[in-house]
């Protein structure tokens, strides 16, 4: 598939000035464990309605579309405040590979399932998680019929209801959906990163599970998936044998066809977290249960070569209503502000993997003259409702890493 000269400089200029990291040698993946196994949910036929696109390259509007500078802030919010910097707008480039994104749970229909049509709420959150990375990729976000609770997911089934299998299912179904819709009209044998949180990671491992890990040709055009907040699983001190047979968690910077997961907190979690641990949440969306399974992580912050150090990336303004509340809380009515579409904090933060039996967590560290974000809505909650959020400049990091060596693997 033949590219825009002045694209395929850009490219080429961004793997010359890249660190020696993103050169990197692709190591090898480890043997595939063809015991993993598939989820408990039976095969879902996908929907036979039309793709609603939430976000799609010849959409217009567009909320996953980068929209304006950035300010980059020197100080912490304990301090004065200080504008290091401003950053243009990037350049309207059309970016080398793909995004397939699926949205966490956002909206505030009631019932089991959500409309297919977009709220308020969701295209806040579109704007909040999907334009930084539509640097790297162009963005395709189906909106899907998801389920309107996650709590109340995980009550159900412990409580043996089996009404949430069938609201599951339809959600899938819309994912399933437009991932053949894409495929037939707009991939085109590009590379593919996949994104998603929460609820949305649930649906995106469900949908790689059959359709990309167990797919040779897929597999080869894997750039790399962000399985972030929802539990993917593998096996005890392993790599894959979890939800996925052949795609490994990856482990080193610039290494792509690999997953990032994490579920991040800035305290231990206690018996009642459903993130970090294989509980409820994964029963309910079929992920393998018990031993020899535990949730992975792998630390943004060493995978973006940034050694350990999380960097936020926050919109200008905050949201409205009660998702303004919670960015309050979340940053302990501290939050930083600026007249552009993005800030970027002073505050410093750190990121290790803590591994227990049972839990697997991306512990956060503040650092001098920051504040720990606080857990939201409760304390075994973690840092789930701004994870993204709170990691979103190493996650670019990475997009871009992966992007560059799968491209250098695969010339067109």
């Amino acid at each position: 598939m033949s590219r825009p000269v002045p694209l395929l400089l850009a490219v080429l200029a961004a793997a010359f000035l890249a660190p020696a990291s993103a050169l990197a040698v692709q190591p090898a993946a480890p043997e595939p464990d063809l015991t993993a196994p598939f989820l408990r949910a039976a095969a879902t036929p996908p929907t036979t309605l039309p793709t609603n696109w939430a976000c799609h390259p010849d959409q217009t509007p567009n909320p996953c579309l980068d929209d304006g500078e950035t300010t980059v802030l020197r100080s912490t919010q304990l301090q004065p405040r200080v504008v290091d910097r401003v950053e243009p707008a990037p350049d309207k480039t059309t970016p080398p590979v793909d995004c397939f994104y699926v949205y966490p749970t956002v909206t505030a229909a009631g019932g089991t399932n959500a409309p297919r049509h977009t709220e308020r709420a969701l295209e806040d959150l579109l704007r909040w998680q999907a334009p930084r990375l539509a640097r790297t990729c162009r963005m395709f976000a189906p909106i899907y019929r998801q389920v309107t609770s996650v709590v109340g997911i995980g009550g159900s089934m412990a409580t043996g209801q089996t009404r949430t299998s069938a609201a599951i299912n339809l959600a899938y179904s819309d994912v399933l959906g437009a991932w053949r819709d894409y495929l037939a009209h707009d991939n085109g044998g590009r590379g593919v990163i996949f994104l998603g949180h929460s609820q949305g990671t649930a649906m995106l491992v469900r949908l790689m599970e059959r359709e990309v890990d167990r797919n040779a040709e897929m597999r080869r055009r894997l750039v790399g998936a962000f399985l972030l907040g929802g539990n993917f699983t593998v096996k005890e001190g392993k790599r894959l044998g979890g939800n996925f047979a052949y795609v490994p968690t990856c482990s080193q910077p610039a290494e792509y066809r690999c997953v990032v997961a994490y579920s991040a907190f800035g305290a231990a979690p206690g018996g009642t977290s459903i993130f970090g641990r294989i509980g409820p949440i994964s029963k309910a969306f079929g992920a393998p249960y018990g031993k020899p399974y535990v949730p992975a992580c792998t630390n943004p912050a060493d995978l973006s070569g940034d050694a350990g150090v999380v960097r936020p990336v926050l919109r200008g303004a905050p949201p409205s209503g009660a998702e303004g509340d919670t960015d309050a809380q979340f940053w302990n009515k501290k939050r930083p502000k600026a007249p552009t579409a993005w800030v970027i904090p002073g505050d410093r933060f750190t990121a290790r993997c803590r591994n227990t039996p049972t839990t697997a967590t991306l512990m956060i560290q503040r650092g001098p003259s920051t504040l720990l974000p606080v857990a939201v809505p409760w304390a075994d909650w973690g840092l789930h409702a701004r994870e993204v959020q709170l990691t979103m400049g190493n996650l670019e990091r990475i997009a871009q890493l992966q992007s560059t060596a799968w491209l250098a693997d695969h010339p067109s």
